[in-house]
């Protein structure tokens, strides 16, 4: 894999999750039936938080699309406190790891490329 390819994956993989995330902005319209029984006392806060989450991803994506560093920083950063707060959410959780590791390892690579950690 390239470096360039590793960039377009990421920025992939970024938008892909963003649109994840918003759809779980429609816990909000969802009859508290749906939602599982650990949320549904705090559904709304779950979905505001999905929300900003989303459009933080969706502009994390378009950035390293655009081959801005600054996008690759924003990006990690959403990984990072990802992967803190994920085992948190335990059903949703999962899934947030595997976008995540994915997103983190492409972006590392998009940076590091195939360079040594030690120069000989």
């Amino acid at each position: 894999m390239t470096r360039k390819n590793s960039q377009k994956t990421a920025s992939i993989f970024l938008y892909l999750f963003g649109i994840f995330e918003l759809m779980g902005m429609m816990m909000l319209f969802i009859p508290e039936g749906f939602i599982p029984a650990g949320f549904t006392s705090q559904s709304d806060f779950w979905a505001l938080v999905s929300g900003i989450y989303g459009l933080a991803r969706i502009v994390a994506g378009y950035a390293v699309g655009k081959n801005k560093k600054w996008g690759m920083v924003f990006g990690l950063f959403l990984c990072i406190t990802t992967m803190i707060v994920a085992p948190t959410i335990v059903p949703f959780g999962v899934v947030d790891l595997v976008f995540t590791m994915i997103i983190t390892i492409t972006l590392l690579y998009a940076y590091f490329g195939k360079e040594k950690m030690l120069q000989e």
